[in-house]
């Protein structure tokens, strides 16, 4: 694997993560490249490892610095391949220099022309679910900006004697897992809004997910506001809704409803509020229909809709939300949803979203 932004490899990122920062920074805002960027190494043993390096190099000019603030507005989101957990955290600490990126001056002066480079180091065992092994892909959100991906296979070695035909019979095991539990609806929901609607986004050709929501709407008391999304991924194992053993009865006793799915797709969706920077996880549980049942590693297609102010952290405030939607290794955004209230109608006013 080629080497990252930090140009490092190997156990650098424990011991010199910066050798070469000087010779990377001349690559960034010299060259007018701008943007925030993450370095990891591409291997991390739980056993011998008691932290894995993340790396960040944030080039920025001086009139975006003041909005897009990585100690403020930053998110490390991760994502399990394995079975698509996401987490997230702030990407960084405050900086120890106060008001570096100080938003809250009441006479700012105007921004100048310049521009600077920052690199910061941080623990991506920070996030809970990289503290167990699996195959972790990180990227960084920041309002309606983001990252690089950057990929980790993160293990746990066994010391001493291993036994190889106990490693073999543990893999066969977890190649078996149990099927998905099935998708409890709300009191006046079923399966219709997981299917496909007349504005429901198209599949993407490729694998992966869409999004669409209003660009610009007036909050109304008991007014939604839809978040419909499709996506077509591959079908993980333990993902697949088994067919209804035979003889078939009407009343379905294992909870799946009819029409039954033939899998049940974890999706997340990372909605930031433009005011706060603030970060906010809804998880969705989507089961797909179709008529014959599917196999691991085949394309299903699924359907979603969310209310955006079913969330109270969203309800009748007024901003723009940049939303980000995650399957796996799929992710589409940031689709942009500015909501307005009506307190904003009157012509003196100077809110914005």
């Amino acid at each position: 694997m080629a080497p990252g932004i930090f140009e490092i490899e190997g156990r650098d990122y424990w011991t010199d993560p910066f050798k070469f920062t000087s010779q990377v920074l001349r690559k960034f805002v010299p060259e007018d490249r701008y943007g925030l960027f993450l370095d990891a190494p591409a291997r991390a043993d739980l056993r011998t490892d008691d932290r894995i390096p993340l790396l960040s190099l944030y080039a920025v000019k001086q009139q975006d610095a003041r909005i897009y603030d990585p100690w403020s507005t930053a998110h490390l989101v991760g994502v399990r391949l394995e079975d698509r957990t996401l987490d997230i955290t702030p990407l960084a600490e405050p900086p120890e220099q106060p008001g570096l990126f100080d938003q809250d001056d009441p006479d700012p002066a105007p921004p100048g022309n310049g521009a600077m480079a920052i690199v910061e180091q941080t623990d991506a065992l920070r996030l809970e679910t990289m503290q167990q092994p699996g195959t972790y892909l990180l990227l960084a959100l920041m309002l309606d900006r983001t990252s690089n991906r950057v990929q980790v296979q993160v293990t746990r070695s066994v010391p001493g004697y291993q036994d190889e035909e106990v490693t073999r019979f543990l893999e066969s095991l977890k190649q078996q897992p149990p099927p998905p539990e099935p998708v409890r609806y709300a009191p006046g929901e079923d399966e219709r809004q997981f299917q496909a609607r007349p504005d429901s986004p198209p599949a993407p050709e490729a694998p992966g997910i869409t999004v669409h929501g209003e660009r610009v709407f007036l909050y109304e008391p008991g007014k939604p506001a839809w978040i419909r999304g499709t996506f077509h991924v591959p079908v993980l194992a333990h993902e697949r809704v088994p067919p209804k053993p035979e003889p078939s009865v009407e009343e379905d006793d294992d909870g799946h409803g009819q029409p039954r799915p033939v899998a049940i797709i974890p999706v997340s969706l990372v909605v930031i509020g433009s005011r706060t920077g603030g970060a906010e996880v809804i998880s969705l549980r989507v089961p797909c229909f179709q008529d014959t049942p599917v196999e691991a590693g085949a394309l299903v297609t699924g359907h979603f809709e969310y209310d955006l102010f079913q969330h109270p952290a969203f309800r009748g405030k007024a901003q723009t939300h940049f939303v980000y939607a995650f399957c796996g290794e799929a992710l589409s955004g940031p689709t942009r949803m500015a909501v307005v209230t009506r307190d904003m109608l009157d012509l003196g006013s100077r809110r914005r979203p």
